[in-house]
């Protein structure tokens, strides 16, 4: 049956009321017209999951009596009913697939086109990551942007535990792929020690301990790892460890092995490894907490900012007498990265904000660009978390059970929600959307367990909790939280 488009049916309507005036006895004034309404202009779909629409279907001048319907997503047909109901399956894992819902007049032989777009993502492709402390094993769970909630994710994908001694989760990728990227989860207790999953499926590729040359350090307590174009870096017990990929951009995760002896020099590095663009930037930002430094690794190697070249000098970077407790990117606009720490000083009750930036193609220049006394150090202490925000002036604080925000571009402060009724563990904005922030809290009635929500922290959101995502009890005692972006290019 030759397909008619919506825009021309009035003509065709016409000319078919004429062909068929001796059978149907139909005039222009009463052709049945439909109107459809409740379906959005796109929609996320996810890979094994169960999908509805539930469209409002009106028609005028009467239902015909032969009415057929046709979902088609990527020119195939994968629903014949008035209402889309399907598990998503034989489909390509993209964005922007073209999608339509048509009702056919069979009596007419008319059809009404209604036009929409559907990403598929992989089960896993994007949301929020809990690692939890349970005692002698850990615990990672996984909470989807729709609200899929996948509790102990690793223990049901690998059917064992974590190991103990949860610390971090870092999100890494092969240097501009498209390709979900891995996951790092650091736990500091043996046997196993840190994993590395992958990201699509949650699955366990290989434990860190056995990507060294002979046996792992003695001292082996994995806290982060960042890996940048031909480089990986893994920080344990403080001391940084290196493992040189000589491929490029065709290189394979796990590609090599690191020494079994860490970078020379007396230094203790804190959990900390800031980065710029995932795409363009192969910075990592480090700290070492004996001379209280910044450190730059940069191409296999570690050293001072540059201080004597900075035309700025805003501040000095090294043996300041202060701590940082955290910071990350404020702008990543090629080629230059802006960055904003937290800092804590060593001998009184006084915090600072810096920033800095890095900028030029290839090794990039280190600028200072400010430092200002933090307004309220109060808050401020060794349990106090942090979350930065790019293209945004703000930085979330998390002190007890009140979350502040920090405006970075007139250094105020202020509550932001004091309403929670118990401890912040931890806070993390979504680097793909900064208006969103995922909060872990203790649970009221359990402390070795967490309650998790997203918050919508836009100007009109104002902190609030976004429906369908609050889960109550549902994880161990938390200890990092982070959002799974999925795809590096997801943030460019």
């Amino acid at each position: 049956m030759k397909r008619l488009f919506i825009y021309i049916v009035t003509v065709m309507a016409l000319f078919i009321a004429g062909c068929y005036e001796d059978k149907g006895n139909y005039d222009y004034d009463t052709v049945p017209q439909v109107s459809v309404s409740g379906i959005e202009k796109s929609y996320d779909f996810y890979v094994g999951s169960q999908e509805t629409i539930t469209p409002t279907v009106t028609w005028t001048n009467g239902k015909p009596d032969k009415v057929s319907y046709a979902w088609r997503i990527n020119n195939k047909v994968v629903c014949e009913e008035e209402s889309l109901n399907f598990v998503v399956g034989d489909l390509p894992v993209k964005a922007g697939l073209y999608a339509e819902f048509t009702i056919t007049n069979e009596d007419l032989g008319v059809e009404y086109i209604n036009r929409f777009n559907v990403s598929v993502y992989s089960t896993y492709y994007s949301g929020w990551m809990l690692l939890a402390d349970k005692g002698n094993v850990s615990e990672l769970s996984y909470v989807r942007d729709d609200g899929g909630l996948y509790a102990d994710i690793y223990k049901s994908v690998n059917g064992t535990d974590l190991a103990g001694g949860a610390c971090a989760l870092m999100e890494h990728w092969l240097p501009t792929s498209e390709e979900i990227g891995q996951i790092f989860v650091a736990c500091q207790d043996g046997p196993e020690y840190s994993v590395e999953l992958d990201g699509n499926t949650f699955s366990k590729m290989v434990a860190t301990k056995d990507e060294f040359v002979g046996d792992a350090p003695k001292d082996f307590k994995p806290m982060r790892m960042n890996c940048v174009t031909n480089y990986d870096y893994l920080i344990s017990n403080g001391k940084l460890y290196v493992r040189n990929i000589q491929a490029s951009y065709d290189a394979l995760y796990q590609d090599g092995l690191f020494p079994n002896f860490p970078y020379p020099g007396d230094y203790e590095l804190i959990n900390l490894g800031i980065r710029g663009n995932l795409l363009f930037s192969n910075d990592i930002i480090c700290f070492d907490k004996k001379t209280s430094s910044y450190m730059l690794v940069r191409t296999g190697e570690m050293k001072r900012f540059d201080y004597t070249n900075d035309s700025e000098k805003a501040f000095i970077p090294y043996d300041m007498g202060k701590t940082v407790l955290d910071g990350g990117p404020i702008s990543t606009a090629t080629p230059t990265d802006e960055f904003l720490t937290v800092l804590k000083s060593n001998l009184e009750n006084k915090a600072y904000v810096q920033k800095f930036r890095f900028s030029g193609w290839g090794a990039k220049t280190y600028r200072s660009i400010s430092e200002v006394e933090f307004p309220d150090p109060s808050i401020i202490n060794e349990n106090t978390k942090f979350a930065v925000c790019q293209n945004r002036p703000y930085v979330y604080i998390a002190s007890g059970n009140v979350l502040y925000v920090y405006n970075n571009k007139d250094n105020t402060v202020k509550p932001l929600r004091s309403d929670f009724g118990r401890t912040i563990r931890d806070i993390a904005v979504c680097p793909t959307n900064y208006e969103r922030l995922g909060i872990a809290l203790e649970n009221t009635d359990d402390t070795s367990k967490s309650d998790f929500m997203v918050l919508d922290v836009s100007v009109v959101g104002d902190g609030k909790t976004l429906e369908g995502m609050e889960f109550i009890g549902k994880f161990g005692r938390v200890v990092d939280l982070i959002y799974k972006i999925g795809n590096q290019w997801d943030t460019y």
